[in-house]
């Protein structure tokens, strides 16, 4: 049943993507493709594990006879209605749903122009923003601070929140004495808070709209399904 039930999560997974007719289909079951790409896939992950990477006589047959076993598998899984009656497969195949509709998401969205790239840019600005950070100098018993600019975090690890906090509310120039005045804090310097410029920034553009057009894509296909689909609540 299990052997099932993961096959089935395979079946769901890509049965948008093998609907259509399929011109380099190696094999057909039910009228449904075994793509060319599925079997070759499956070719290569079977010669990674021969010694030398190279097929033995007879790889190719028995790939292709899996392939077709696993088909016959999940149809009779289906049939006897696995993927109702199983919680964790039920589970499987929600995941694997949203998987297959953040991988479409994906691709289209690696497809983005230019100017589609910019306008997010431009309407997700403060997503480019530099963190802020400070550079200090501290007097007396306290735990050593690195050189340089540091962000909030990095000074709330050693001197604690507390006075991370009033250092990043204080001003260049400040002095802030510590609570049990074993210590001084001095603030030299402070950067940050500026949005990054578009080609500065373009490599982490590129991945939040990647993420943003995933998750529009759900959120999408959810709204979409409860429009098309008749739901009855019956909590008291």
């Amino acid at each position: 049943m299990l052997a099932g039930a993961v096959l089935a999560v395979v079946y769901i997974a890509r049965a948008p993507e093998t609907a259509p007719p399929t011109a380099d289909a190696v094999a057909w079951v039910h009228e449904r493709p075994i793509s060319r790409e599925s079997y070759e896939s499956a070719l290569r992950a079977v010669a990674s594990d021969r010694k030398g990477g190279v097929l033995e006589a007879g790889d190719a047959e028995r790939v292709l006879d899996r392939l077709i076993d696993q088909e016959l598998l999940i149809d009779r899984a289906i049939e006897l209605g696995l993927h109702e009656r199983d919680p964790q497969l039920r589970n499987q195949l929600a995941t694997a749903m949203i998987d297959f509709l953040v991988r479409r998401a994906e691709d289209e969205a690696d497809e983005a122009t230019e100017a589609e790239l910019r306008d997010y840019y431009q309407a997700e600005r403060f997503r480019f923003e530099r963190a802020p950070q400070v550079r200090v100098s501290v007097d007396g018993n306290a735990v050593p601070l690195p050189g340089g600019f540091l962000l909030e975090k990095e000074i709330a690890q050693r001197l604690g929140p507390s006075m991370a906090a009033r250092v990043f509310q204080a001003g260049v120039g400040d002095v802030l004495e510590s609570e049990n005045a074993a210590y001084t804090v001095r603030v030299l310097d402070r950067r940050g808070g500026e949005v990054v410029p578009f080609d500065d920034a373009r490599e982490a553009v590129v991945a939040a709209y990647r993420r943003h057009q995933s998750e529009v894509a759900v959120r999408e296909f959810l709204s979409l399904a409860r429009q098309q689909t008749e739901i009855v609540v019956e909590l008291d």
